[in-house]
């Protein structure tokens, strides 16, 4: 109720605002292209080039969640076709929302959790050290796949994952001028959900109907492992930004 409240409260003050009150003035006003698009996106990856960083960080975004919609697909599946009756999909409905709950938990202890990293050992570490650590999180459903071990690879993937988004959205946010900010966020969804797209495609591609395989969880573990030591290895990621 108090929230409800507070969403009609603030319906009601912006519903005081006049139509152009917060812009854009008619100056600021472009006519949009595809080709105007596909311009300010060319710009924004040029920004990125120079603050490789952020580039480097971005991608691994992008390889995280790729990962994790691969892990959803085979959760998905196993609470749906393994752990309970096929037949009873309001079962299978509630196993998943139950694992999903508790991915949400390691959502939130990864975001609360991320400024104490980024204090104890800078940004950047902190970033290396939280996709490293997702490693583990398919590890769990790599040799034995029950209800436990699902519910323990979401946690821990999730955790170390937003722990890993905060972090890079911070950074990104500090390399960015206000002139490219809107272009380079853009090359950043592009990014992560083409990552998204592709992570479901390959998943679907490579997992049985009963979602019990280790083959899909051991290859995002090597990603992750791989895309930590090399992607974001000291020697690059840490180096100052290109002038």
């Amino acid at each position: 109720m108090v929230a409800a409240a507070g969403y009609l409260l603030a319906a009601l003050f912006a519903s005081l605002l006049k139509k152009k009150e917060i812009g854009p003035l008619d100056h600021e006003i472009k006519n949009a292209s595809f080709a105007q698009g596909v311009i300010e996106m060319r710009e924004g990856i040029r920004f990125l080039r120079q603050h490789m960083d952020a580039a480097r960080g971005i991608a691994a975004i992008a390889i995280h969640r790729g990962g994790i919609t691969a892990l959803t697909l085979i959760a998905l599946l196993l609470e749906r076709n393994t752990f309970n009756d096929p037949a009873d999909s309001e079962a299978g409905l509630a196993g998943l929302s139950f694992t999903l709950s508790i991915a949400a938990v390691g959502f939130v202890i990864g975001a609360v959790s991320a400024p104490y990293g980024v204090r104890k050992v800078g940004r950047h570490r902190w970033m290396r050290f939280s996709l490293i650590a997702s490693t583990f999180g398919p590890l769990f459903i790599l040799f034995v796949r029950t209800p436990l071990t699902l519910i323990c690879a979401a946690f821990v993937t999730a955790l170390f994952g937003q722990s890993l988004k905060v972090t890079n959205d911070a950074l990104v946010q500090s390399k960015i001028d206000d002139i490219y900010r809107g272009r380079v966020f853009s090359v950043y969804d592009v990014v992560v959900n083409g990552a998204i797209v592709s992570g479901a495609v390959i998943a679907a591609l490579l997992l049985p109907n009963t979602g019990d395989t280790y083959l899909v969880p051991a290859l995002v573990s090597a990603i992750y492992l791989l895309a930590g030591v090399r992607l974001l290895r000291g020697g690059v990621f840490f180096a100052p930004p290109v002038k």
